[in-house]
């Protein structure tokens, strides 16, 4: 006849229940808290350091995304280069946590006035980067204008100061035989010759 031992009673059968539950609910937090490392992770490695926006490498991919599709479904798009004027006197006069801001404030700007389907980045110091899908040269002019008016339109207020906000525009259409930095160099050269011309006005 087998004797029943401590091992095999019930109560022992109810602890053993109890401590896989207990093994998996603490497998479940360490996968939870993987997966949030791992968004983390991604955010930091597309998304600039400072603004909402993305970051430079994530914008050269999408430009590249954009010259492929130009390619194989004859797509439209543009992309922008966008430069802030005379930000070493916003620096200078108020300090680079000033300056700072006014980078935040033209992301937002930025940020809010594109689609959800374009891209809008921080690719250098105070220089950003759009690309606006469904759009040709003409289009794209008239959407630098409606930036331009809108920049220069909404006070950037840094406390009690009012920050000289302003930037300088150049596009580019994405043509399907471009390299990025084909596209780039156009929007930079357009880019500086609005600044050019801005800076003979100022």
């Amino acid at each position: 006849m087998r004797t029943m031992s401590c091992a095999d009673s019930p109560a022992a059968d109810d602890r053993s229940r109890e401590d896989m539950e207990e093994e998996l609910r603490s497998l479940r937090k360490e996968v939870a808290m993987l997966r949030m490392a791992n968004a983390e992770l991604e955010r930091v490695v597309v998304r600039d350091t400072l603004t909402p926006l993305y970051n430079r490498r994530y914008f050269i991919s999408a430009l590249n995304d954009r010259i492929s599709r130009a390619g194989r479904y004859d797509a439209q798009a543009v992309a922008i280069l966008v430069d802030v004027n005379h930000m070493k006197r916003i620096n200078d006069a108020h300090g680079h946590a000033a300056g700072d801001y006014a980078l935040i404030h033209l992301a937002k700007l930025l940020g809010q006035s594109i689609r959800a389907t374009d891209v809008a980045a921080r690719i250098g110091g105070d220089e950003f980067a759009l690309i606006l899908d469904g759009m040709d040269g003409e289009r794209a002019a008239a959407k630098i204008a409606s930036l331009e008016w809108l920049v220069e339109g909404t006070p950037c207020l840094f406390g009690d100061t009012s920050l000289p906000v302003s930037a300088s525009f150049g596009h580019s259409v994405i043509c399907a035989d471009d390299s990025d930095a084909d596209i780039m160099a156009r929007a930079d050269d357009a880019m500086y010759r609005a600044k050019r011309s801005r800076i003979a006005i100022d």
